[in-house]
């Protein structure tokens, strides 16, 4: 293998800290730089919303009040209540040899390796084939599968989105791993052109790592499993790994 992947193996963070942190890495990297992949969780809790989403559409007191942060993510998309899950963050190149020469390729890529990392904990996985024009008028993620999302078992796992920036490009994603994401929809205001989503609703269409082994999923597993995702993201990439830490790599 003659390139590296620069690995962060970050812990938990606060919203703001995160997406600050996904920020700097890629404002840091140049094109044709080893590709970075940082795998982290949420301490506490966080609501995001896509970069050109309005923030109007959340009630700040109420995420306050459950004790959870609310930060705009780099990314577009929509909003997720991000709280029992591993969330991985890669930047690298694009276009380019690795990830290819559109975003298409470059999510596909990086989805092979995330269906890798399932196979691995047991889990045979598919990538969405795209939503309605309706269900993309919605403000919340994971009411819906996109077109390069992730699903096991006909419901929806994984949720990614990707910033491209002079020829290079960040994306993130969030692996379900419990069940607290449902409750986004408490901080939803209400509008009239848009019907409000129970939390049932999402539940049908979504699942999460300790739905699927069938109990709870602990901070120190997840940490496990994001060994687990490094070294799925090595071997689809043919890159050696390279342990980093955050001030290794935002100011290289």
């Amino acid at each position: 293998m003659a390139g590296k992947l620069r690995i962060i193996h970050d812990g938990a963070h606060p919203g703001a800290v995160n997406m600050q942190r996904d920020s700097a890495l890629l404002d840091a990297h140049r094109p044709g730089d080893d590709p970075v992949l940082r795998v982290y969780r949420w301490q506490p809790a966080a609501v995001t919303y896509g970069y050109n989403q309005n923030p109007d559409d959340f009630d700040p007191q109420a995420v306050a009040d459950a004790g959870f942060g609310l930060v705009r993510r780099p990314t577009g998309g929509r909003a997720i209540l991000h709280a029992d899950e591993l969330t991985y963050c890669v930047v690298g190149t694009s276009p380019g040899p690795l990830f290819g020469d559109s975003l298409h390729a470059c999510y596909m890529k990086i989805n092979q390796a995330l269906l890798a990392f399932l196979r691995d904990l047991g889990y045979e996985a598919e990538i969405s084939g795209g939503e309605s024009r309706e269900e993309m008028r919605g403000a919340l993620c994971f009411k819906s599968a996109g077109q390069h999302e992730i699903r096991v078992g006909g419901r929806k796992l994984v949720g990614s989105a990707q910033r491209r920036k002079d020829g290079t490009f960040l994306q993130h994603g969030s692996i379900l791993a419990g069940p607290t994401h449902l409750r986004l929809t408490e901080f939803v205001r209400p509008r009239p052109d848009r019907r409000p989503v129970p939390p049932e609703v999402l539940a049908r269409v979504t699942t999460d790592l300790g739905q699927l082994q069938g109990g709870s999923v602990s901070g120190e597993e997840l940490d496990a499993m994001g060994e687990t995702l490094a070294r799925a993201f090595c071997g689809v990439l043919e890159l050696e790994a390279r342990p980093c830490s955050f001030a290794d790599l935002a100011t290289d």
